[in-house]
């Protein structure tokens, strides 16, 4: 029984490894989505280049947002109780990765159906 608990709990922390992961890394890619934005009219910045990376791996990328939202959001929901220090910076997060995949997603069918 005391070997269950153990190996449990080592999935519980790189379950919630790989969650905080996940929302960094989407945090962090929409405040680059966002840098290009307010940077376009710069020539050769740095966001541009990494969203050109970014955009020849659009799907994958895409397919990994919309997973790792809707499993970030449904644990925020699950286990908001389990959450008691950092809980509104984990909120704020969670709310700019679901605003941010929907607004990219909206941007980029106008993009793939009006503009070409």
């Amino acid at each position: 029984m005391y070997f269950r608990t153990m190996e449990a709990s080592s999935e519980s922390r790189t379950e919630q490894r790989l969650l905080d992961a996940s929302l960094v890394l989407l945090v962090a890619y929409n405040i680059l989505f966002v840098a290009d934005i307010l940077l376009d009219s710069l020539p050769d910045n740095a966001a541009a280049r990494a969203m050109d990376f970014i955009d020849a791996r659009r799907g994958w990328i895409t397919l990994f947002e919309a997973i790792a939202a809707a499993s970030l959001f449904i644990d925020l929901v699950v286990r908001f109780d389990h959450y008691q220090g950092g809980r509104n910076w984990r909120i704020l997060g969670v709310a700019i990765i679901g605003a941010g995949f929907i607004f990219k997603a909206f941007t980029f069918y106008l993009n793939s159906s009006y503009l070409k």
